[in-house]
Formats: C-alpha cells, structure tokens, sequence
C-alpha cells in the first residue's frame, strides 16, 4: 500500500531542497518565479545556496533540509533544486519513519532516484519524477512546463500520458501489463543494487533513463541489473531519453545506444518501450512514480497509461 500526497491548491507552499548539487553560478530564479506564476508560493530551504565542494552543503545539512520541509505544516510539497551527485550519500541519515508520517509531494529526477527509491521502498510513499526547480527556467520546453503545472494539480490522477507533438514512442517487446511506476536515472539505480537501498521492482513498471554515457557503460549498467535480477522481478520496461549517449550512429566496431539497449530488452523478454520523454532531454513528462501504469507494446504501437493509484 502506498500513501499519495494530495493535489497541491493555490497559494499552497512548495519548499525548494538541495540533495545533491550545489547551486554554482546557475539561476534559480527563473524556476522560481514560474512556480510563483502558476500561484504557489516558494520556501527555499538551507542548502539551497550552500556549498561544500561539489555538494550543496554537508550530508548533515541536507538532510536535516529535507526533515524540516516534510515537517513544516506550512509546506505542502517538496521539489528538488538540482541533480547532480549527493543524494545517494544522504540515505543512511534520514528517518523515513518520520518522512511517511508527514507524506508530501516530493518532486524530482537524476540524482534524485535515489530518494525516490527510497521513499517508495521505505516510507511507501508515492513520489514523482519530472522537472526540478533549475530546469523549469526559460530553457524548459511548453510541454515540461506544462506536464509541471498539470501534475501539481492532479498529481496521481489516472490519465493516458501525453507526448509532444510529434514524438512517438517505439515498441521493443510486444504485450500489455500493469504494475506499480517505478525507476529512474540508470546510474543511480545501478550504484545502488546489492546495497540496502536497490530497487526491488517486483511487478513493477521500470523507467530506465541516462545522460552522457556511451554505450558500453550503458552495456554494463544493463547487464549489472540483468545479473542482480532485476528482469526477472519487473514487469516491463519504459526507456525514457539517452541524452548526449554516443554512439547514435552506426559504425563496424561500435554498438549504438538504442543497439545495446533493444538487446538486453529482448533478451529479457519483458514488454517494452523505446523514446518515452523522461530524463534529461528536453522533454520532461511528469510521471507519478506508485501509481499503476499500464503499459502496452504492440506492432502498431505503444503507449503507457495511468490507470489509478496502487493502494
């Protein structure tokens, strides 16, 4: 059973953390003065701002950061600042008995599949991965703006998932299944397998995405989740966006990305779908991670649908 964060309302507060990355030059205001136009209102939490060399302040600080916002009556939602590198470390110092006793919107993507796992696996609090508040600034397409400002309103509602215009998706393994939405950014799912916090993925609907790595570290990740028995637990596959993965392009001594991926898809025999928009393209499509998907690859096509929360 999981818990499912309600709807945010107008003038509701979204507090703004940093697990991971610090802030560096870059411009948050952008995001947030999007978020204040579709009439939220803002609380930035400590470690936004803060800096311990690559980190946006120490394990302590940031983990503390996302304590105080699920325990803030005055907040309603929690969303990412950035991914980057960070999360992963804070695992051990959070409570998740206390994070489930006070469920919250909790909002982001990269990195942050770390908590995502783990708020599903330990508080079994449904999550979502979409657009954070650095990639909702002026370099955001419509549809990830969009996707941002409807889920806020019915963040776990059953729907068919939109697509941008023109973009469809490619059936890898044929066949229609439902399960639990879970998944996320490659890397993170990989360094996590064998230790307390690997996704378990039973039954589940797997989002499997990445961003700047070629092919053969593509290769090992996926033959890593093949060996831990990954395949054999889930139900199907969604492949979201490879961006900046090299090769694309055919050549005698290479594979190409979506070469070594249908590989290990097919072998694994689960049904599956190729170029769903989730990650670190341009695209970002709101996807509530807990809710039941049902995801169906055919000859003619496939698509992936919410069909209501797994309770």
């Amino acid at each position: 059973m999981y818990t499912f964060p309600k709807p945010l309302r107008p003038g509701a507060t979204i507090a703004i953390v940093a697990p991971s990355a610090a802030l560096a030059d870059d411009d948050l205001q952008e995001g947030v003065d999007f978020i204040r136009s579709l009439g939220y209102d803002v609380k930035l939490g400590r470690s936004v701002g803060a800096h311990w060399g690559y980190l946006a302040g120490t394990d302590e600080l940031r983990a503390q950061d996302i304590h105080e916002a699920f325990g803030d009556d005055g907040v309603s939602a929690v969303l990412c600042l950035r991914g980057g590198y960070g999360a992963a470390r804070l695992l051990p110092l959070l409570d998740y008995d206390f994070i489930a006793a006070h469920p919250k919107l909790f909002m982001g993507f990269s990195d942050i599949t770390a908590l995502h796992t783990a708020f599903q696996q330990r508080c079994r609090m449904a999550t979502v991965h979409c657009a954070m508040a650095m990639s909702l600034g002026h370099t955001a397409s419509d549809y990830t703006r969009e996707q941002f400002a409807q889920g806020l309103q019915s963040p776990f509602s059953a729907r068919s998932l939109s697509l941008p215009e023109g973009t469809m998706l490619e059936p890898i393994v044929p066949g229609c299944v439902s399960g639990p939405l879970c998944g996320g950014n490659m890397m993170l799912l990989s360094v996590l397998t064998g230790t307390p916090y690997g996704l378990d993925g039973t039954a589940a609907v797997v989002l499997l995405e990445e961003i700047g790595e070629d092919a053969y570290a593509l290769d090992r990740m996926l033959c890593q989740f093949e060996q831990s028995g990954l395949p054999e637990r889930a139900a199907a596959f969604v492949f979201g966006d490879f961006a900046h993965c090299e090769p694309t392009q055919k050549s005698e001594y290479e594979f190409t990305v979506k070469e070594v991926v249908f590989q290990y898809a097919q072998r694994w025999g689960k049904p599956a779908l190729w170029g769903f928009p989730a990650g670190h393209g341009r695209h970002n499509a709101w996807l509530p991670f807990g809710s039941t998907a049902r995801l169906c690859s055919t000859a003619d096509g496939a698509e992936l649908v919410i069909t209501a929360p797994t309770f």
